[in-house]
């Protein structure tokens, strides 16, 4: 039986394959350097009311609702739910994230990143 090496089965790549994949590289880095760097503001709704925080000023923020105090975080340019008193704790257990949702306290937060909007929320 002969012996096979893996370089000797292997073309050389061609000229309109090395254009074709630099082509490829500069049209992904281009569009990496186009896309919004994202926003740097949180928007809270809460009780009835909106509010907005950079995040770029880390703190913990309080928001009520109908069943109590709902605790946002804000550090290095993210948002968390860090306490609330929703019965099975979901909005906590998210993490970081652009979509902060604590439904059973009506409690929304989002960044710009998303867009700013809340696809849908359920009383």
């Amino acid at each position: 039986m002969p012996k096979l090496c893996y370089h000797q089965n292997m073309q050389r790549p061609h000229i309109a394959d090395i254009l074709a994949f630099t082509l490829y590289a500069a049209a992904l880095l281009l569009s990496l350097r186009l896309l919004p760097a994202g926003s740097d503001t949180l928007y809270v709704e809460a009780d009835g009311a909106e509010y907005a925080y950079s995040l770029s000023r880390d703190g913990i923020y309080s928001f009520s609702g109908p069943l109590g105090t709902t605790e946002i975080e804000i550090r290095d340019g993210r948002a968390r739910v860090v306490s609330s008193p929703c019965p099975n704790g979901t909005c906590m257990k998210a993490g970081w994230s652009d979509v902060l949702c604590c439904l059973p306290n009506r409690v929304i937060a989002t960044t710009g990143r998303n867009g700013g909007e809340v696809n849908a929320v359920t009383g």
